[in-house]
């Protein structure tokens, strides 16, 4: 991988972070600005996806620990413990003190 396409694919894979971070933090899953932000996110992917930028696992893989960083549990508990009807699960707001430059 060339320098170039090596600093694409990084800035590509902070901008899915920044997309992801920016839809964990809408409140209501049903609401129209999560809704957009999710349909402009899938198609930040698919994009990705098509011009082989990232790979599905990549991006499956980067998505989970945003979701672990935000949630503190993974997607699949999270789904979990939303559908037994226990309390939905308080977000780490700390994540955000970090300046975006400076996140892993």
């Amino acid at each position: 991988m060339t320098s170039n396409t090596n600093y694409r694919k990084t800035t590509y894979i902070n901008a899915i972070k920044d997309h992801v971070t920016e839809l964990y933090s809408v409140q209501d899953s049903k609401s129209e600005t999560y809704m957009r932000l999710k349909n402009r996110l899938d198609g930040f992917i698919h994009a990705g996806l098509v011009i082989g930028i990232a790979s599905n696992a990549e991006i499956k893989d980067i998505v989970e620990k945003v979701h672990m960083n935000i949630f503190g549990m993974t997607i699949k508990q999270r789904g979990v413990e939303l559908k037994l009807g226990a309390k939905v699960a308080q977000v780490n707001w700390g994540v955000y003190d970090t300046p975006t430059i400076h996140r892993k």
